[in-house]
């Protein structure tokens, strides 16, 4: 075991049948922040997005499967609950900003799914625009309505 393993717990690499070929991060002292690490298509975006799903050795990903692809469903809603605080990120730097398209303009990256325990679910989701390429956006979630945005870059 190398130092960083001791530090940030062992990875092994684990097949999923829906979400693939997964990296999973062991956190011993803190057995329910353990998490996998995988690429997924994700449909609205048309490609392949980074994600971090919350769970143990056991696979039991049912759950988090159900809502991704409820996230696939539902995004245009997603988009429209997203478009203001992004709004009004942009506004606090260009008070004559107006956002125009979300969803053309923001390109979801990142996805971090909880073990979805609980109702509403609380999730994350990362963009990145051609509005501010120095910045990524990561939006929490409670269900499908945004809660609070960070701006890191």
């Amino acid at each position: 075991m190398g130092f960083l393993d001791f530090l940030f717990g062992k990875k092994r690499r684990v097949e999923n049948d829906f979400f693939g070929t997964m990296l999973f991060f062991e956190i011993k002292k803190e057995p329910h922040k353990s998490y996998f690490e995988c690429k997924r298509h994700f449909k609205p975006a048309g490609k392949a997005i980074e994600m971090a799903i919350n769970g143990d050795m056991s696979g039991a990903m049912e759950k988090q499967t159900t809502f991704f692809k409820r996230i696939e469903d539902n995004y245009g809603a997603i988009c429209r609950a997203i478009a203001p605080l992004v709004e009004s990120e942009f506004k606090n730097r260009n008070s004559d900003f107006r956002l125009a398209d979300f969803d053309k303009q923001f390109e979801p990256v990142y996805l971090v799914l909880p073990r979805c325990e609980t109702a509403p679910v609380e999730w994350e989701i990362s963009f990145e625009t051609k509005l501010d390429d120095e910045h990524s956006f990561t939006v929490t979630m409670s269900g499908f309505e945004a809660k609070h945005i960070l701006i890191d870059g």
